[in-house]
C-alpha cells in the first residue's frame, strides 16, 4: 500500500499566529521557519498515529486485494474522487468511485467486484481524506504546538529537515490514544 500525497492541505490546524502567540514570539522575520515548523510537526503527528489532520487528496496504490474490505493505515476517508485497474500490460480501466464505498468512519473501503481477486494487476484510488481544522481534537492541537515549540528551540542544534529533533514524553502522551494499534 502506497500513499501518494497530491496536495497542500486546505488550512493547517495551527495557523501561524496561534504558534507565534504559543511561544511569545512577536516579530516577523522568522515566519517562514515557523511555517516549516507547523507543517513538520503536522506530519509527525499523522506519521505516528495514521490520521490525516489537514484535509486534502491522496492516490492509494496497491496490489489488487483478495478481499473486498480493505482497512486503511492513514484515515479518515471523506470521498472516493475516482478508482482505476491496470491491465496487465499498464493500461488503465475506470471503475465507477461510487461503487468504491467508505466504511468504519473512514478507516476501511469495501471495494466492488472489479477491483479485487484480478493477481497481479495495479489498483488507484484517488480520495479526499482528513479533517477540517476546526475538527481536530484539542489535543493534538496541543501536541503540534508544542512540538512547533520545540522545534523552535531547538533551530540552532538540528537543520530544518530534521525537525522535530525530538519528541517529548508529552507530545507522546498527547497522541496515545490517537495512535491506531494492530495486532
Amino acid at each position: 500500500m502506497i500513499w501518494i500525497d497530491n496536495g497542500q492541505p486546505v488550512a493547517e490546524p495551527v495557523t501561524l499566529a496561534e504558534a507565534k502567540a504559543q511561544m511569545r514570539v512577536e516579530r516577523d522575520d522568522e515566519d517562514g521557519a515557523i511555517a516549516g515548523f507547523i507543517r513538520a510537526a503536522r506530519e509527525t503527528i499523522e506519521a505516528r498515529t495514521g490520521l490525516v489532520v489537514a484535509r486534502r487528496a491522496f492516490r492509494l496504490c496497491l496490489e489488487c486485494p483478495a478481499e473486498a474490505d480493505l482497512a486503511l493505515s492513514r484515515r479518515p476517508a471523506r470521498a472516493v474522487l475516482a478508482a482505476r485497474i491496470f491491465g496487465l500490460d499498464g493500461t488503465p480501466e475506470a471503475v465507477d468511485a461510487a461503487d468504491v464505498r467508505i466504511v468504519r468512519d473512514g478507516g476501511t473501503l469495501r471495494l466492488p467486484q472489479a477491483l479485487t481477486g484480478r493477481g497481479g494487476r495495479e489498483v488507484e484510488i484517488e480520495l479526499d481524506m482528513g479533517l477540517d481544522a476546526a475538527a481536530v481534537p484539542d489535543m493534538l492541537k496541543l501536541a503540534m504546538l508544542h512540538l512547533v515549540g520545540v522545534s523552535y528551540e531547538m533551530r540552532g542544534a538540528a537543520p530544518a529537515s530534521m525537525q522535530p529533533a525530538f519528541l517529548p514524553p508529552l507530545v507522546r502522551g498527547l497522541l496515545a490514544p490517537y495512535r491506531r494499534v494492530g495486532l
